[in-house]
């Protein structure tokens, strides 16, 4: 794989206006980046930029004004958008919205950004993963349980247990669970007898 910066004019200025990359996919050919790939006008950059959001820089500082995110969790979120934007340039709606509501799984994966975030935003973090959890897991009604168990999971992994890798695997089975059992009722109580047969339920109830 290679990749070289392409540019377009802009009025009289000349500006990098993206990457372009080749890939072989048989082994002993070397990638290629033609003359007339690096001379094609892959976009209308005038145009991109008078749109006001077809533009990775407007893009970023609309994502600024708006992420409110401890460090950690604001990198995360802003690589997650941009690369989402990347691939479907020109998205207009807020660039939030898929952290807030995004695939449950994204959430389980990036659990142990919760333990980097500043406790005063920690609850915020908490909030936005428990809503998103429990809507991606079909249990919007217990809500309350989502969070209290990532508090207890967060303590729990301060104190060495290793719960939050324990939560991951078990809201991995859990998934599995929910896409086999169609109707499943009280899928809290199934990740309850999860974290009960990881051995890990009796520490979060009794810190």
């Amino acid at each position: 794989m290679i990749n070289r910066g392409h540019v377009s004019q802009y009025g009289h200025l000349t500006r990098k206006d993206g990457t372009l990359f080749a890939v072989t996919l048989k082994p002993g050919h070397r990638a290629r980046l033609r003359y007339d790939d690096l001379k094609y006008q892959w976009r209308d950059l005038r145009a991109d930029v008078e749109s006001g959001t077809r533009t990775a820089w407007a893009f970023m500082r609309k994502l600024d004004e708006l992420n409110s995110h401890s460090r950690p969790e604001k990198a995360r979120v802003e690589l997650q958008n941009l690369t989402a934007w990347a691939l479907n340039p020109g998205i207009t709606e807020n660039p939030l919205v898929n952290d807030c509501k995004g695939e449950a799984q994204e959430y389980v994966y990036s659990l142990d950004v919760l333990t980097d975030t500043h406790k005063q935003h920690r609850g915020e973090a908490i909030d936005r993963y428990a809503h998103a959890l429990a809507a991606g897991y079909g249990d919007s009604t217990n809500l309350n349980f989502w969070r209290w168990l990532l508090w207890r999971c967060i303590e729990g992994e301060h104190r060495g247990l290793g719960s939050l890798y324990q939560l991951q695997n078990a809201l991995t089975r859990l998934k599995a669970d929910v896409e086999e059992w169609q109707g499943l009722k009280k899928p809290g109580a199934l990740l309850v007898h999860r974290l009960k047969q990881a051995g890990i339920w009796d520490a979060l109830t009794h810190p």
